[in-house]
């Protein structure tokens, strides 16, 4: 039996799914979308659910307006009733409409017992509103500020939905660049276990250090594992955010950019001048306001005209029958509604206090966001500039220790991780025993690796923190829109 027949078959199928990842894996990576901010922006314009959604709100506030607008068109209805009846009064007058009633209908027997009678009316009724206490009107302001409202939400939505987008573009950007520092430390702390293996073969070095060395590149590499996750996650975001189902990828790296002057107490001004949340507040009184109109206008007159075309047969298609109309002027005049009128006026006043309440709730709110988004953008700027000689000094002491321990000048510092348990265990026990032989510990390799590490890591917050700084800063004065990526 040749070798392939003895091949298992779930060793086959193992194969068969690996060769289906592979593959998969390769068109994922050939489909990938690389974006820039401005492309993510535009895409999510296009694409994001939370959008396409909001943009219904300014579908059903148009249509509203159209119904308030139709209040003040004629309304026609067309109506079909079969009536069969013995009542002697409805049967008498169905005879009068139908034009059939005779002399010999006043019989006394045949008024007081009709028999069944039967009766087919089609009519078309035409009501034309003409004046009710002004509900028209005030029920089309009320929509055409409900439009109002909807544009402003609209934009409330579409700010917070690029924010979130240039954030997960962010967030993307920056967790590539602490991949890449990541992978750097690794190097690093790969090429130094060399250097230490050799001098501890060479007896110029004792266990310890070796020992430190192993436990710091198993501690650098769990932290390069977890940059490589962090990539994944917000690819992901990235592109949920979107709302697209293909990958992508971004292709701006963090980069320091000039910012202009900012004034505190402009800022604020311009936020409420043009934040569209606080905008609709702004709406929602004006609403309220002519709600109240609305309320008191139960207490006015209602007149409205009204005309009728009707054909009353015994069948209905019969020449037994007859047509008649009817045109009226009808006037009402609401007395009394058991209260209930000045109770709902009463609502509309509280909801209008409400609304003012709120407005100035939000606009204390927001004063505090753009004081707060303020102090945070120049908190990062000031980072920018210690971040920046922070790496140049760790660079240059990384070489300065690494030189010294070259030398022998320099042991290594004892710093334990929470990983290679039994490595750390015999570190500390010959570390300790160092220490009692006077060996003191000074500033050594791993430290500068960690110092290193540490900066970088710090510099790239700071360079994420700047550009989210001012994309939040220009959401909290409602101008993210006009910006596109929060550059000021």
């Amino acid at each position: 039996m040749s070798n392939f027949s003895q091949v298992h078959p779930q060793g086959m199928l193992a194969v068969g799914l690996a060769l289906v990842i592979t593959v998969g894996s390769s068109l994922v990576a050939y489909a990938e979308k690389i974006l820039t901010l401005q492309e993510a922006l535009s895409l999510a314009q296009q694409h994001s659910p939370v959008l396409k959604a909001s943009r219904q709100d300014l579908q059903a506030s148009d249509a509203q307006r159209a119904i308030a607008g139709g209040a003040y068109l004629p309304k026609v209805d067309v109506t079909e009733t079969f009536t069969n009846t013995n009542n002697p009064a409805q049967a008498f007058g169905l005879l009068l409409n139908q034009g059939r009633f005779t002399a010999a209908d006043f019989n006394t027997t045949t008024l007081n017992r009709p028999g069944s009678t039967e009766n087919y009316r089609a009519a078309v009724t035409l009501t034309q509103p003409v004046y009710n206490g002004g509900r028209e009107r005030l029920g089309l302001q009320m929509a055409e500020i409900g439009q109002a409202a909807s544009a402003e939400n609209f934009s409330h939505v579409q700010q917070r939905v690029l924010f979130t987008v240039t954030k997960a573009f962010y967030d993307l950007v920056m967790a590539k660049a602490v991949r890449v520092v990541s992978r750097e430390t690794v190097q690093i702390a790969e090429a130094n276990l060399k250097q230490i293996q050799s001098r501890f073969k060479g007896g110029l070095t004792v266990k310890s250090d070796l020992l430190q060395a192993d436990v710091r590149l198993a501690s650098l590499r769990e932290e390069a594992i977890r940059a490589d996750q962090a990539v994944r996650v917000a690819a992901i975001g990235l592109r949920h955010g979107i709302g697209l189902n293909e990958e992508v990828d971004t292709e701006k790296p963090l980069a320091v950019e000039e910012g202009r002057t900012l004034d505190l107490h402009l800022l604020v001004s311009r936020a409420l001048d043009q934040r569209p949340d606080f905008r609709v507040l702004s709406a929602e009184l004006r609403k309220t306001q002519v709600g109240v109109q609305m309320a008191k206008s139960a207490f006015l007159p209602n007149f409205n005209l009204q005309t009728s075309y009707e054909l009353n047969n015994t069948a209905p298609v019969s020449p037994n029958g007859s047509n008649n109309y009817v045109a009226l002027g009808i006037v009402s005049l609401n007395l009394f509604n058991g209260m209930s009128d000045q109770a709902q006026v009463q609502k509309a006043k509280a909801n209008e206090e409400k609304v003012r309440e709120l407005m100035e709730a939000k606009r204390r709110e927001i004063e505090v966001e753009v004081v707060d988004a303020y102090y945070a953008l120049s908190a990062a700027s000031g980072r920018i500039m210690v971040t920046q000689s922070a790496v140049a000094q760790a660079e240059e002491n990384l070489r300065i220790v690494g030189n010294r321990y070259q030398s022998g000048l320099s042991p290594v510092l004892d710093l334990l991780t929470a990983d290679a348990v039994a490595q750390a265990e015999e570190n500390l026990r010959i570390v300790g025993n160092r220490y009692q032989s006077g060996l003191s510990p000074v500033l050594d390799l791993l430290t500068a690796e960690l110092a290193f590490n540490q900066v970088k890591q710090n510099r790239i917050h700071a360079m994420y923190d700047l550009q989210l700084g001012r994309a939040r800063l220009d959401l909290m004065i409602g101008e993210f829109h006009q910006t596109g990526q929060g550059d000021r």
